[in-house]
Parts: C-alpha cells; sequence; structure tokens
C-alpha cells in the first residue's frame, strides 16, 4: 500500500514513519511537510491513500487548497483514498473538506487515535479496492459516513455505540429488533457498560448533534420522523434512520 502522509509537524510525522516500519503488513511511506511537494508527489507517486492535516501552518499551503488541487487535477491512476487528520473540529471546515473529496475524518484529539489506528483503516479501505467505488462496499465505512454526514463526531463515545447500534441491526436475524431487549443489551455486553449506560450515551450524542449541527446539514442528511415533544429524533428513530441510510447506499453498490 503506497501511502503519502502531507503533515507540517515533524514530530506527527516522525510518529507514523516509526509505525509504518514495525507494522505487520507493507506499507511504502512518502512524507511531504508542504502543499508544493505534496502536489508534485501526488502527482507522481501512484498512491492508493492520502494521510492529510487540514490545517499545514507552517506550510506554503492547507489542507484545503490540497483537496481543491485534487478535485481538479487529472492523475495517470485512480484517485487516492483521502484521509484527514486533524485537530480541526469545525462541522462547517469538515463540511467543506468533504465536498472536496475527503473520504474519511480522524480527530487527533480522539482518546484512541494513533497512526496505528490510521493505518489500519487504511489498510482496510485498501484491501477491499478490487472492484469500482470499493469504499462505498463495506458496510462499516458505509455506517461511519453516514453518521458523519448526519454530524456525529468521534470524540464523544455515544457516536461509537450509535455505529455498533446499527451494525447490530444490519447483521442481526430479526426484522424489527427491540432497542431495550435486543440492542442496548448487545452493546452493553460488548463494551461492558450497563443497558442504561449505552442508552443514555446515545441519547447524548443525539442532543449534542442536535444543537450544534447547522441546520441545513440536519435537514438535508436526516430524513425521517423527530419526537414532536422534544424536536429532536429519538435513540429508535435515529438508528433505523440510519439503518436505512446504510442499506440503500450499500444496494446501489451492487
Amino acid at each position: 500500500m503506497r501511502v503519502l502522509l502531507i503533515e507540517d509537524e515533524i514530530a506527527h510525522c516522525n510518529e507514523y514513519v516509526k509505525c509504518a516500519e514495525n507494522i505487520p503488513y507493507e506499507i511504502d511511506l512518502e512524507v511531504s511537510h508542504g502543499l508544493a511537494k505534496a502536489q508534485e508527489l501526488t502527482v507522481d507517486g501512484f498512491y492508493d491513500v492520502v494521510l492529510l492535516d487540514l490545517e499545514l501552518n507552517e506550510s506554503d499551503g492547507d489542507g484545503v487548497c490540497y483537496l481543491e488541487w485534487l478535485k481538479t487535477t487529472k492523475l495517470d491512476y485512480d484517485r487516492p483514498y483521502v484521509v484527514i487528520i486533524t485537530n480541526n473540529r469545525s462541522k462547517t471546515t469538515h463540511t467543506i473538506a468533504r465536498n472536496l473529496g475527503a473520504d474519511y475524518i480522524f480527530l487527533k484529539a480522539k482518546p484512541d487515535y494513533s497512526p496505528r489506528l490510521v493505518f489500519d483503516f487504511a489498510e482496510k479501505c485498501h484491501k477491499s479496492k478490487p472492484q469500482e467505488e470499493p469504499e462505498t462496499r463495506d458496510i462499516e465505512l458505509i455506517t461511519a459516513r453516514v453518521v458523519e454526514k448526519i454530524g456525529f463526531t468521534h470524540d464523544i463515545i455515544g457516536t461509537n455505540y450509535i455505529i455498533h447500534a446499527v451494525l447490530t441491526v444490519i447483521y442481526g436475524d430479526k426484522r424489527e429488533p427491540s432497542m431495550s431487549k435486543d440492542i442496548y443489551p448487545v452493546l452493553a455486553k460488548k463494551f461492558k457498560k450497563t443497558d442504561w449506560s449505552i442508552s443514555r450515551a446515545i441519547r447524548t450524542a443525539i442532543i449534542r448533534t442536535w444543537r450544534i449541527t447547522d441546520t441545513e446539514i440536519l435537514q438535508e442528511n436526516y430524513t425521517a420522523n423527530i419526537d414532536y415533544d422534544t424536536g429532536i429524533p429519538t435513540n429508535r428513530q435515529m438508528i433505523f434512520h440510519i439503518v436505512s441510510q446504510v442499506k440503500r447506499e450499500y444496494a446501489t453498490c451492487d
């Protein structure tokens, strides 16, 4: 897997280089600290994955500039899968990056963030690449993408529970599973929590997302029912809306 890391923090780059040297699968890693060099390497490098920092403060440009350039540049190979790695939590900036073609966003502030986590994710995408539009053929990747589009962020645990709740429904054998009997207990066992704490964390994530996400983004990406008493979707409404969206996107890939 050929990977281009675009990052201006030398210490962070060194962490990725060290990780790539000790990882159990082969990675051909190139590093660029600036925009112009990154563009030159992209044209010549035939990369499978680009790991892109959005805020290249010590550089001659930034990650958004790179995405704009990549979107309008014709390469001699298939466009690389672009993974954002950033400290920037701005929903507006994330939306701009996605609209310019970013495929996934990792927050550096996420508790379990590490170069190994990013590489493992990139390797998973790379392995699924034989078919056209390969990243959309993986249900887990589609689920994460749908969740992100609605406005959920990975810095709160409820987002992770939502993703696993959706996958529990999709991979389950019940047509209409119960949140209290079929979903919360599965997640509680998996994460060693109580059913109540799983339910509460999901609820907190939904409420927070509804309060901080732009109304236009919510209206575009959440089209199901809401609880009219609160003006916010219930846990069940949100989970099953995402399930429906994931199934719809997955079906269009076949």
